[in-house]
C-alpha cells in the first residue's frame, strides 16, 4: 500500500519513530508543498512558543529534510480540481492538494489532521462523484 503523508502525520512520525521513521516513509510519497509546512510548524515551535531551541528546531528540519529525499515527491495534475474540492469540503488548498493528489494517484492519505478527517467523512460522497475515485485515509499511527 503507498502513501501520501501531509505534514501533520509526516512530522508525527519522525517524532515518534526518530530514526526508524526512515523505515516507513522511505518509498512512499509528499507533495511539493510538505517541507514548507512541516518548516513554519517547527518555526512556530522555535520561535513563537519556545518549545525548541534554534538548535533543536535545525536538526529536526534537518532529519525531516534527509527523509524526504528518500521519499517520492508528487502534486496534483489539475490546480482547478484543487480549488473546487477545497470549495466543496470548506478545506483550505493546501488540505485540498494532499486529498487530490492521493485521489489522482491512488494512494492512502496519512494525516493526523482530525478536521481535516471529519470534514473528508462528512463529504465523502461528493468527493468520491468529483473525484472519480474513492479515498481512503488513515491516521501516522495506524501507519505499519
Amino acid at each position: 500500500m503507498s502513501m501520501l503523508f501531509d505534514a501533520s502525520a509526516l512530522l508525527n512520525v519522525v517524532r515518534e519513530r526518530g530514526g526508524a521513521a526512515v523505515d516507513v516513509l522511505e518509498g512512499n510519497y509528499v507533495i511539493t508543498l510538505t517541507v514548507y509546512e512541516i518548516g513554519n510548524a517547527i518555526w512556530k515551535e522555535a520561535a513563537l512558543q519556545g518549545r525548541l531551541s534554534l538548535d533543536e528546531a535545525l536538526t529536526l528540519l534537518g532529519a525531516i529534510a534527509r527523509i524526504c529525499e528518500k521519499m517520492r515527491i508528487v502534486a496534483p495534475r489539475n490546480p482547478a480540481t484543487v480549488l473546487k474540492i477545497a470549495s466543496i469540503l470548506g478545506i483550505t488548498y493546501y488540505d485540498a492538494a494532499y486529498v487530490v493528489t492521493a485521489a489522482e494517484n491512488s494512494l492512502v492519505l496519512v494525516t493526523d489532521d482530525s478536521e481535516l478527517m471529519r470534514r473528508l467523512e462528512r463529504g465523502r460522497e461528493l468527493l468520491t462523484r468529483e473525484l472519480k475515485a474513492g479515498l481512503r485515509v488513515i491516521t501516522s499511527r495506524e501507519v505499519r
